[in-house]
């Protein structure tokens, strides 16, 4: 994200300062004083790079406080909204002003206003406000307009919708109507979404319920050679009978990093088959059979997975690269969807985890799959091209994140003075 992008979102999250009463707020119990947050004033800027903000109705005095923040301004309420203002929105400053009506229930908005509503958002200089009548209508033109740019399907409509807690999306029954008119309008699946892996590679995504844990089984089908992502000690038979029933052979079992809430099963799975090697990165300072630095490659068969060092959730995490159409990364605690690792504990360097991500894993190509070491809200996969666009922490400023990874106050992981001992040593204690 470039100065420009992260000055102006700074600037629309400061105070607006405006001599009206408390009861132009939505907070009634706000002080008797002349400042006020955007959230008070029902006005959302969804965690997006673009710098479109999204509000209801409007005073007059909030309008003009608020018009110098935005260039662009665009009602979609249609040319009789008697609390539309243009000609004050022009002299407090805004460059462009402009009606583009989209009817919400039980008017649905016609094929010409949906295009001319998504040509003003392609067009229109940033920062852009849109405004309706309650903020619902222009918080679906915003998801349209994103799914409609990018190719997304209905279901990642909705995972937009829901991470950016839009308000059509969180209100009451009524927003219905104008929700399912939205996921009619997307495809059945994403454009481009591969629903195979690489010809020839065995993959499978598996899931630990009690510490939201991803574990990865990859595996070359040719000479049934294969290695394990982060397992779960609790999950050693389930992990251990799927490889017997596909007839693999297991070669390695790696780790994104010293895990906090789980206890590895790579040094168990050792105990009962000492032919598997263990692996981990040099940095962390855990033992292993392995100890891999950045660029080194652990094979199996026709495949192999690249080491990236991504620290900064702790200091010794990496994520594993496997290239190909699309290219395939394993991103521990590094990068998760929509979201990252903690960094407040185990050598924890928010700079450095912004730096990393940004550095290996945002500048491979935009297809990369990116699969997570964890998840909380039953996703499993993503994109980097998702990431570097919706990611509501890493799409921030440096200085932004860092504040933000600061403010998070995070409770204490249950299982990691059990869990780190143990994973120091590969889960076996001598």
């Amino acid at each position: 994200m470039g100065s420009g992008t992260s000055a102006a979102r700074a600037k629309l999250v400061e105070p607006l300062r405006i001599q009206v009463s408390p009861a132009t707020a939505q907070d009634e119990a706000a002080p008797d004083a002349s400042e006020f947050t955007l959230r008070q004033l029902n006005i959302e800027t969804p965690p997006f790079p673009g710098d479109v903000s999204l509000c209801g109705r409007l005073s007059r005095d909030v309008a003009r406080a608020l018009a110098p923040r935005f260039k662009s301004w665009v009602n979609v309420n249609g040319p009789e909204d008697p609390d539309f203002c243009p000609e004050e929105l022009q002299r407090a400053g805004v460059e462009r002003v402009e009606v583009r009506p989209f009817p919400g229930p039980p008017t649905m908005p016609s094929e010409e206003q949906v295009q001319a509503a998504l040509e003003a958002l392609d067009t229109l200089p940033r920062p852009l406000m849109l405004q309706c009548t309650s903020g619902t209508r222009v918080g679906v033109l915003l998801v349209l307009w994103l799914a409609k740019k990018h190719g997304y399907s209905a279901e990642s409509a909705q995972q937009l919708a829901s991470d950016a807690d839009f308000s059509f999306w969180r209100r009451c029954h009524t927003c219905g109507p104008i929700r399912d008119w939205l996921l009619a309008r997307m495809p059945a699946a994403d454009a481009g979404t591969v629903m195979k892996p690489a010809e020839g590679l065995i993959f499978s995504q598996l899931f630990d319920p009690e510490t939201w844990t991803y574990t990865y089984l990859l595996a070359c089908d040719q000479t049934k050679e294969a290695l394990l992502i982060d397992p779960v000690l609790e999950q050693k038979n389930r992990d251990l009978t799927l490889i017997n029933e596909l007839g693999l052979e297991l070669r390695y079992v790696l780790n994104t990093h010293c895990h906090a809430d789980h206890i590895t099963s790579g040094g168990s799975i050792r105990k009962d088959m000492p032919w598997v090697r263990t692996v981990i990165a040099k940095a962390s300072g855990a033992k292993a059979d392995i100890l891999v630095d950045p660029n080194d490659k652990v094979t199996f068969g026709r495949f192999s997975v690249e080491v990236l060092p991504t620290p900064g959730h702790t200091d010794g995490c990496v994520s594993y690269l496997l290239r190909g159409s699309p290219s395939m990364v394993f991103t521990g605690d590094a990068l998760l969807i929509r979201g990252c690792g903690r960094t407040d504990f185990q050598q924890g360097d928010s700079g450095k985890l912004y730096d990393s991500v940004h550095a290996k894993i945002f500048s491979l190509p935009p297809d990369t799959l990116v699969y997570p070491g964890h998840d909380y809200k039953e996703r499993n996969v993503s994109t980097v091209d998702e990431e570097k666009r919706f990611n509501p922490r890493l799409t921030k400023s440096r200085d932004e994140f860092i504040q933000l990874m600061a403010d998070l106050k995070l409770p204490y992981p249950k299982k990691i003075d059990e869990a780190v001992p143990w994973n120091l040593v590969c889960g076996v204690q001598d």
